[in-house]
């Protein structure tokens, strides 16, 4: 997929840095974003492996585990969400972190650095490509959920909206994770293996991502404070329509999960820079 599809990427990335040569400003840095999200896009779906992992491994892992007994509805939809949510970190990390891997196994960062392509510009537009796919995922991780009788459902604006917030915040802090496997193990198989197993030790070490504090490894007082567990908490408190979840929030949660986000962003962006572009931290 990487040797078919090199020609075609260096040329996006090459009439996106003629773009910002031609009216630098954030017109151009968009079309540059653009570019890296549609191109990460396209490449992910010819990838039946991220695909497979991402998007069907989650919704079979939930069949097993509500096959082996049965459950209240309260914990079915709990649990439907917690695995949507491991699907959905594993989109996030593998789909940015995958093709960030492919282009510098294949040194195309090497033309990248001769170009006017703008290192945040690559990473947001990567990091929107896997926000994509993750939304893919989690949809059908919860649609296979409603489907066998867990009770998830939206009542209004509102809660679709705070719902909405937690997906992303996720999302994004674990894309932005991937950028220092990738650096440091500068090498694609190594890293797509690697990429996988962070979203499954997230998942475990903190309960199902939070939804089950009992089977936690970690401290309810740490695992509160995760961004996975935050987010995740924040989807099944909007979404689990049955009364009795015994789930807690914490305080001031939005604020906590958006600065996880904002700061795991700018170190992704600094990581990249300084990486893969060989360019200053800053600016």
């Amino acid at each position: 997929m990487a040797g078919e599809s090199a020609d075609s990427e260096q040329t996006t990335a090459s009439n996106a840095a003629e773009t910002a040569h031609e009216g630098a400003g954030l017109s151009a840095w968009l079309d540059q974003v653009g570019a890296f999200a549609y191109r990460t896009t396209r490449d992910v779906s010819r990838s039946w492996t991220v695909l497979g992992v991402a998007v069907g491994l989650p919704p079979v892992m939930y069949l097993l585990l509500t096959a082996t007994r049965e459950f209240p509805p309260t914990q079915k939809g709990l649990f439907a969400v917690g695995i949507a949510v491991l699907g959905a970190t594993i989109a996030s990390l593998t789909v940015f972190g995958s093709q960030l891997a492919v282009d510098a196994d294949d040194r195309r960062f090497h033309a990248y650095r001769s170009m006017a392509v703008s290192p945040s510009a690559d990473v947001v537009g990567r990091m929107l490509a896997g926000v994509g796919v993750a939304a893919v995922s989690l949809l059908v991780g919860l649609l296979v959920g409603v489907a066998t009788g867990a009770p998830i459902g939206v009542a209004g604006v509102v809660p679709a909206v705070t719902a909405f917030g937690g997906f992303v915040g996720v999302s994004v802090v674990f894309a932005s994770l991937a950028v220092p496997v990738v650096v440091a193990a500068n090498d694609e198989q190594y890293a797509q293996f690697a990429l996988s197993l962070i979203a499954v030790f997230a998942f475990m070490l903190t309960g199902y991502n939070g939804i089950v504090p009992s089977v936690a490894v970690l401290d309810e007082a740490v695992v509160r404070l995760l961004p996975n567990t935050l987010g995740t908490r924040a989807m099944a408190l909007q979404l689990v329509t049955t009364d009795g979840v015994e789930i807690t929030q914490t305080d001031g949660w939005p604020a906590l999960l958006a600065g996880y986000a904002l700061a795991a962003t700018g170190v992704a962006v600094a990581l990249v820079r300084r990486g893969l572009y060989d360019r200053g931290v800053l600016p």
